[in-house]
């Protein structure tokens, strides 16, 4: 559930036109992700009792997304806030089948890549439906 969870939100940034971006369970090295790249995962997840129809069982869930934006070697904190603002942002605000609410925004120096590193922490909400196998 958490990879499908994570695929569908790197599904919408793709879709958005934001490149670049990738499942915290890609073990792509950093040096081939590109110079300013996107990295989507799960801090924590909830779900409620499911709810049965006869073909469906319908999930209903919570979790902390976590998306680092990792600058490129020469953008300034001002030009990755404006790149989150422009790019990252509008791609959360707009998921309507799910609510998402932003919780956390930082920004730290990452000395092991010598970047830039935009960390935002998001509660998302929704609903996953799973077929049910009738035998």
């Amino acid at each position: 559930m958490l990879k499908t969870i994570i695929d569908s939100v790197v599904e919408k940034f793709e879709d958005a036109g934001v490149e670049n971006v990738y499942s915290s369970f890609d073990a792509c090295p950093v040096e081939k992700k590109g110079s300013l790249f996107t990295v989507v995962g799960i801090g924590a997840l909830e779900t409620s009792a499911p709810i049965y129809t006869l073909a469906y069982a319908y999930i209903p869930f919570k979790y902390g997304a976590d998306i680092n934006v990792t600058a490129s070697k020469s953008m300034s904190a001002d030009e990755l806030c404006t790149y989150y603002q422009r790019d990252i942002e509008p791609v959360l605000l707009s998921m309507t089948d799910l609510e998402c609410s932003l919780k956390k925004l930082s920004l730290k120096f990452d000395s092991n890549i010598q970047r830039l590193v935009l960390n935002v922490k998001a509660d998302i909400c929704g609903i996953t439906r799973i077929e049910r196998s009738i035998s």
